[in-house]
């Protein structure tokens, strides 16, 4: 019984050395946890250090507007980008309205319910594309490539959220360049709450959203090849 209590004892002895040691290591690991944290809650609004080229009034001459799919408002406010367009050139030498990325059953009568009255009225069928092939960014730009290079086109306007446009674009010009088709690219981005520069650290969920696209864009910034 004795040596029981004693075997015991000295079992418990060693575990309480061995939290000991272990303590000062937690401390440390605590610490680098509290400090990427803190970290990236200071640098992560650079994806936001971004200045479109759209200005909402003076309409660059594009072939097409481009839609990422995915984020809430996209469809619509490109919706009403092109219609800015048709009030404008009356009809004449619109750009395609391309949206990326849907889902492989989307059709235009559904997609056009996301559209205010007057696109509805005002755009025809033929002067849209549903790309449903692509899943993540880098593949909208892939098959997107295809099809300017197929259709010619030379200039682009690309819509998607604010948080997602530093990286969207960089995909982009990286793939247009490394095939070869040099085209120019002007970018619009939707306006989201809490997706603002001074807003999104008041939500989880501005903080989610913003952190996660903040680590892909330094991922690919700094290890992507397309």
């Amino acid at each position: 019984m004795k040596s029981k209590i004693a075997t015991a004892l000295k079992n418990f002895a060693k575990r309480i050395r061995l939290a000991e040691r272990l303590v000062p290591l937690l401390w440390v690991l605590v610490g680098v946890l509290l400090g990427g944290v803190s970290f990236s809650l200071i640098s992560g609004g650079e994806i936001y250090e971004y200045q479109d080229s759209f200005d909402g009034v003076n309409l660059p001459d594009v072939d097409v507007i481009v839609c990422l799919g995915g984020g809430r408002g996209r469809i619509s406010v490109a919706g009403d980008i092109w219609y800015r367009y048709w009030e404008q050139l009356k009809g004449e030498k619109l750009p395609v309205l391309y949206f990326s990325g849907m889902g492989k059953t989307t059709v235009f009568a559904t997609l056009s319910k996301q559209l205010r009255r007057g696109v509805r009225d005002a755009i025809r069928s033929d002067q849209v594309v549903i790309e449903t092939e692509s899943t993540n960014t880098e593949e909208n730009a892939e098959v997107f490539e295809r099809f300017a290079r197929e259709r010619k086109w030379k200039r682009l306007l690309l819509v998607t959220s604010r948080y997602h446009m530093r990286r969207a674009r960089f995909i982009f010009e990286r793939i247009l360049w490394e095939r070869e088709l040099g085209m120019q690219i002007d970018t619009a981005s939707v306006y989201q709450e809490p997706f603002e520069p001074e807003e999104w650290r008041r939500s989880i969920h501005g903080i989610e959203v913003t952190l996660s696209e903040y680590f892909k864009w330094l991922g690919y910034r700094t290890f992507w090849t397309p």
